[in-house]
C-alpha cells in the first residue's frame, strides 16, 4: 500500500501488474476491497473457466470435424466393401462353375481310363480269342468240307435218280432231223431226232407233221422242263428263263421280254411266256424260241461245272452230260 500511496501522490499511473485492490485501495474501505477482492476473483475463476470451456469447445470441435472425416473414411471403406463383396461374389462363381467344370472332366477322365482299362484288359484276351476263334474256323471249316462233300455226294446220287427216272438214250440216227441255229437258220443234222428221253424223242418243230409226233415232242420237252427244274432245285441257283413244269403242256418264261396289256386305265405287265409244244402251225416259231431258252438253261448249269463249249442244238445231250458233271463233282470232293 505503501508504494502504491506514494505512486499516487507522485501522479504515476498505476501498472498492469496491480490488481483492483491496489488500484482502488486508497480511495475505497477495507470491507469494499474485501468485496472488490471476492469479485476479481470470481473474475479470474471466470476468465479461467472461460479459457477451459473454450478449449474443450475447440477440442470438441475437432473431435466432430474428425468423427466426421471418420464416418466419410467409414462410408467409402463400406463402399469399397460392397463392391469388393460384388467381385468377390463374382470370382465366387466362377471358382464355382470352374470347380464344377474340373470334377466333370475328373469324371470323365475316370470314365476314360476306366474304359482303357477295359480296352487293354480286352486287348490282353484278343490273342486268346484269336487263337480259340482259329481253332473254331478250323473245326467250322473241317465241317463245312464235310457238308460240301455230303452235299456233292447227295446231289450226285439225286443226279443218278434223276438219269434212272428219266433214262436219256440214243435213239435211231436216221430220224435224225432238221433244226435252227442261234440266228434262227434252218440246219441239217442236229440231232433232234437221235436221242429221247423215257423212250420219247425230240422231233424238230420243221419235222412236225402228225398230231402224234407234236404231242410226243411236247411231252418229251415236258420231260425235259421237268429234269431242269429239279437241277435248279437242287444246285439253289434260280434259272434264267424260269420253266413252267406242266407235262406235255410245259412252257418257259422270258422276263426279260415283257408283253404290255394296255387295258381302259390301266397297263398291265405280264411275263411272256413260250409255250413248249404246239397245237397248230402257226406255233413252230414260239417252240423254235421256247426250245432255245431251254438250252440256254442248260448250258447256264454247265457253265456253272466248268463246261464252257456248249452246242444249244445238243438238247438231250447236254442234259445228260449235266447230269454226269453233277455226278462226278462228288469225287472232285
Amino acid at each position: 500500500m505503501t508504494t502504491l500511496d506514494a505512486r499516487h501522490r507522485s501522479g504515476e499511473a498505476p501498472s498492469t501488474s496491480d490488481t483492483i485492490v491496489d488500484v482502488l485501495a486508497p480511495a475505497y474501505s477495507v470491507s469494499t476491497l474485501l468485496q472488490l477482492c471476492t469479485l476479481e476473483t470470481a473474475l479470474v475463476e471466470s476468465r479461467e473457466s472461460t479459457r477451459q470451456a473454450r478449449i474443450s469447445t475447440e477440442e470438441s470441435l475437432r473431435r466432430a470435424r474428425r468423427v466426421q472425416r471418420l464416418r466419410q473414411q467409414v462410408s467409402m471403406t463400406a463402399g469399397r466393401v460392397a463392391e469388393l463383396r460384388q467381385r468377390l461374389g463374382q470370382h465366387t462363381r466362377r471358382v464355382e462353375a470352374a470347380s464344377e467344370a474340373v470334377e466333370t472332366l475328373t469324371e470323365r477322365r475316370a470314365a476314360v481310363q476306366e474304359r482303357v482299362r477295359e480296352a487293354e484288359r480286352a486287348l490282353q484276351r484278343i490273342p486268346d480269342q484269336i487263337s480259340s476263334a482259329v481253332v473254331k474256323l478250323r473245326q467250322d471249316r473241317i465241317i463245312l468240307e464235310d457238308l460240301r462233300a455230303m452235299l456233292a455226294r447227295q446231289r450226285a446220287l439225286v443226279a443218278q435218280q434223276l438219269l434212272f427216272i428219266y433214262p436219256i438214250d440214243i435213239g435211231d440216227i436216221s430220224k435224225t432231223e432238221e433244226g435252227y441255229d442261234e440266228q434262227g437258220a434252218i440246219v441239217q443234222g442236229d440231232a433232234y431226232g437221235g436221242w429221247s428221253i423215257c423212250g420219247l424223242s425230240v422231233i424238230g418243230p420243221d419235222s412236225v407233221r402228225r398230231w402224234q409226233d407234236s404231242e410226243e415232242t411236247a411231252a418229251a420237252l415236258g420231260l425235259v422242263t421237268r429234269v431242269v427244274d429239279a437241277v435248279s432245285r437242287l444246285m439253289y441257283i434260280p434259272l434264267r428263263f424260269p420253266v413252267v413244269p406242266r407235262g406235255s403242256r410245259s412252257t418257259i418264261c422270258n422276263p426279260m421280254a415283257k408283253a404290255t396289256l394296255t387295258t381302259q386305265s390301266t397297263a398291265l405287265i405280264a411275263v411272256a411266256e413260250w409255250p413248249l409244244y404246239m397245237l397248230r402251225a402257226n406255233d413252230r416259231p414260239r417252240l423254235h424260241m421256247a426250245i432255245r431258252l431251254l438250252s440256254v438253261c442248260i448250258e447256264q448249269f454247265l457253265c456253272q461245272h466248268g463246261v464252257v463249249d456248249v452246242d444249244r442244238h445238243q438238247l438231250l445231250p447236254n442234259l445228260v452230260q449235266l447230269l454226269l458233271a453233277i455226278e462226278g463233282c462228288s469225287f472232285a470232293l
